[in-house]
């Protein structure tokens, strides 16, 4: 069986499909409040429900993609099969919003709207360069001239990827404790030294390329590792633990680190796992991706032209309904179609061909 066939078995025999649908649905919650003018929901006390579930996403990514590349450590078909699972999507949905959202919504001419900057610079975002604003869109919404507030996250995913990949060149992936040591030391440092948590207090920013990072590389020790934890025995002991620290930092009032500490494992270990139900979520298709780009747009659109006739409930509903919509379509016609294109891992050669390729000893 090739690696492609194992991998396209195991999606069907464990959980991830649902913890990414439920992440990427949180996104979509969290924002609704956002862009009806509402005070978004805390999980914890420094992260609001959104931005909980982008930190679930890049704790599995790490975890999936870390795999990905131990199963095939060549640079260049690592990078084809990422590019392959975000850019069509990411086209497709930056050509509705530029093209298609942006001309029906502006309130600018549409001589002036085309002829402007902003809306061809906009497709610098496929460079992972992002310019999220259109000219004239959504004037009055609490994120203005915004169609997709969530963009701007995936240039720091794929960083995330290049720094696995240099690390996997340079050989530090050989060596786990290692790369223990620099996920700890950078965890340090924004936690501790920097003190994100004190930063943002005081009305500063987060650095989201360093603490998604941090959530990213807890993801990758978490394969490396897996044997620690892999066991339903072992899981439940690391889980115990990790909810006894967790609770102990929220005590001290260290709330971001609490959710760097116990995120990543909780919600690998729950994808990793293998539930009667939960396993055939995806059987469907894999619509995380789809809802987390195209929810925003679609929320955008429902507030602007009838905001003022639904209620909260109302207006969430139909958001849910029509992105879900939307994610199935772009699973089916573009992410899937796609993914077919990815490289072939090259099968390792049998012990009979190794033996017949051998030199033979004088």
């Amino acid at each position: 069986m090739t690696h492609e066939k194992k991998e396209e078995l195991s999606h069907r025999t464990n959980n991830f499909d649902f913890v990414r649908f439920v992440a990427a649905t949180s996104v979509l919650i969290s924002h609704h409040f956002a862009l009806s003018a509402l005070p978004e929901p805390l999980v914890l006390k420094y992260q609001t429900l959104g931005g909980f579930g982008v930190f679930v996403f890049f704790s599995i990514s790490g975890f999936l993609v870390a795999q990905s590349w131990q199963r095939d450590p060549d640079l260049i078909r690592f990078a084809h099969r990422r590019l392959l699972r975000i850019w069509p999507g990411l086209l497709c949905v930056l050509l509705l919003c530029a093209l298609v959202l942006g001309p029906i919504v502006t309130t600018m001419p549409l001589a002036d709207y085309f002829s402007d900057e902003l809306t061809w610079t906009y497709f610098k975002t496929m460079l992972f360069q992002v310019q999220p604003f259109l000219q004239g869109v959504f004037p009055q919404s609490p994120v203005a001239y915004i169609p997709n507030g969530v963009l701007w996250t995936i240039p720091i995913e794929v960083h995330c990827y290049g720094y696995l990949a240099l690390l996997g060149m340079i050989g530090v992936l050989r060596w786990r404790w290692l790369l223990l040591a620099m996920t700890a030391a950078l965890a340090v440092w924004y936690y501790g030294i920097h003190d994100a948590e004190g930063v943002f207090r005081s009305g500063g920013g987060r650095i989201h390329e360093v603490e998604f990072a941090t959530f990213f590389f807890s993801g990758v020790l978490l394969h490396y590792f897996r044997e620690i934890w892999s066991t339903p025995s072992r899981a439940l002991t690391t889980l115990l633990l990790a909810v006894v620290l967790g609770g102990v930092l929220v005590t001290l009032e260290h709330q971001l680190v609490a959710a760097f500490v116990i995120t990543p494992f909780i919600f690998v270990a729950l994808g990793n796992a293998s539930f009667p139900v939960l396993r055939r979520f995806g059987r469907f298709g894999d619509l995380s991706y789809g809802i987390y780009i195209y929810a925003f747009p679609v929320q955008q659109t429902i507030i602007w032209a009838l905001g003022d006739r639904l209620s909260f409930l109302q207006s969430l509903g139909m958001a849910l309904a029509i992105t879900f919509v939307l994610a199935w379509l772009s699973w089916h016609l573009i992410e899937q179609p796609a993914l077919r294109l990815k490289p072939k891992t090259p099968r390792a050669p049998s012990s009979e061909a190794r033996i017949a390729v051998q030199p033979a000893v004088p």
